[in-house]
């Protein structure tokens, strides 16, 4: 993958986070985890048109599992010529980019963790080097800072040059939602 099909998708991902996902759920269009991923995969099949993803052989999927990567959607890159080698995880020749979703309600911090923890393990164990990660969290809980990180001092090792979180929640004292972005 080149340096601009990256920055391609990475501002296309943070744009879409930024304008495109605040909309829905300003727009009481996002229901739970699932509607956030349907408008997400809406919205980046809008973003990158059919022509960059045609150029670059990439396909867009929801629900990827396979070489160990659970994730729920990624950017993959297919081989040159597709349909020849059994199932068409087979013709995926690389991940550029994996998007791990939440949105939950509640207090509870573990599904968000548990995502964290996983999208940890992909960088240290998969072989998708220039693969871009993100963490698109809705936690509709009132937080007291203005800027919250999910990441903490010690994830910045292993985060670094390869993590960016997308956060969505409140502030106390404000009834509109944050959509931030925090590149690593």
């Amino acid at each position: 993958m080149n340096i601009g099909t990256r920055k391609t998708i990475d501002n296309a991902i943070k744009e879409i986070w930024s304008n495109n996902i605040k909309y829905d759920y300003k727009n009481f269009s996002l229901l739970k985890e699932d509607t956030l991923k349907n408008s997400f995969y809406f919205h980046l099949r809008n973003k990158l048109t059919d022509r960059f993803l045609e150029e670059n052989r990439l396909k867009i999927y929801t629900e990827y599992y396979h070489d160990g990567l659970r994730a729920d959607l990624v950017i993959a890159q297919l081989c040159e010529e597709p349909g020849h080698n059994g199932h068409l995880r087979n013709d995926v020749v690389d991940i550029l980019a994996v998007v791990e979703m939440k949105y939950k309600y509640d207090t509870n911090e573990d599904p968000f963790k548990k995502d964290i923890v996983k999208v940890k393990n992909y960088i240290r164990n998969l072989e998708y080097k220039n693969c871009l990660y993100y963490l698109a969290f809705i936690h509709e809980v009132v937080n007291p800072d203005n800027e919250y990180s999910w990441l903490t001092q010690r994830d910045l090792k292993w985060a670094n040059d390869k993590v960016t979180e997308l956060n969505g929640y409140f502030i106390e004292g404000n009834d509109e939602p944050v959509f931030q972005i925090i590149s690593y």
